[in-house]
């Protein structure tokens, strides 16, 4: 998918790899002018992933942005229920951020403006939120080095745990609760400082 002021779907889910070669010859050119609509962007993708994807299989969705916070655009759905949508479709959020000057500074500024926005109720959308919540991650080197850093999150993708468990709480009433893995002392101890990396939440299904 390519996003800016609107999101859309150049290439579905396929295993052949020319029609995804294709689709990437496709990429409109960086539009100055265009915003970041990642409310727009996260809502489309949290749709398609739940229509398309294999419903017992991992879903991933990889963000490959200079920006990774933006107010809402305002002719889209809010970045609140686009987070409530990937977090139903069970979708792990990851960004590719290139290390570019001016890329840079533009998100400095995306991230100062939404701090303070916050301040007036002004509703934005992060992307490290997401990853953070989600089990996700967000990784950034030089444009030069983005194919190795593809190639580093697919890996850490492929080195997974999938843990399963039956919640004590019956009701399908499709509430976010909470999840907490914790790894134990003793692992610590012997294997140094750990960083657990999993879903903070999950969305019950409902009736």
């Amino acid at each position: 998918m390519t996003y800016h002021d609107t999101s859309r779907l150049l290439q579905g889910f396929t295993k052949n790899r020319m029609l995804i070669e294709n689709a990437l010859d496709r990429m409109p050119p960086h539009d100055e002018e265009a915003d970041h609509c990642l409310n727009k962007l996260f809502a489309d993708a949290a749709d398609y992933m739940i229509r398309a994807g294999n419903p017992v299989g991992r879903r991933v969705i990889i963000v490959i942005t200079g920006v990774t916070r933006n107010f809402d655009c305002i002719d889209g759905p809010s970045g609140k229920s686009a987070a409530q949508a990937i977090y139903e479709s069970g979708s792990v959020v990851c960004g590719i951020i290139p290390k570019e000057i001016g890329q840079g500074v533009e998100n400095g500024v995306m991230v100062w403006a939404t701090r303070m926005g916050r301040l007036g109720g002004a509703p934005y959308l992060d992307i490290e939120t997401l990853a953070n919540e989600t089990g996700g991650e967000l990784l950034a080197d030089k444009p030069e080095n983005l194919s190795t850093t593809f190639q580093t999150l697919i890996d850490h993708l492929r080195s997974r745990y999938n843990l399963a468990f039956v919640s004590t709480n019956k009701k399908r009433d499709g509430t976010t609760r909470r999840l907490k893995v914790d790894v134990q002392p003793s692992l610590s101890d012997t294997e140094g400082k750990l960083v657990v990396k999993a879903k903070r939440s999950y969305v019950a299904p409902r009736t």
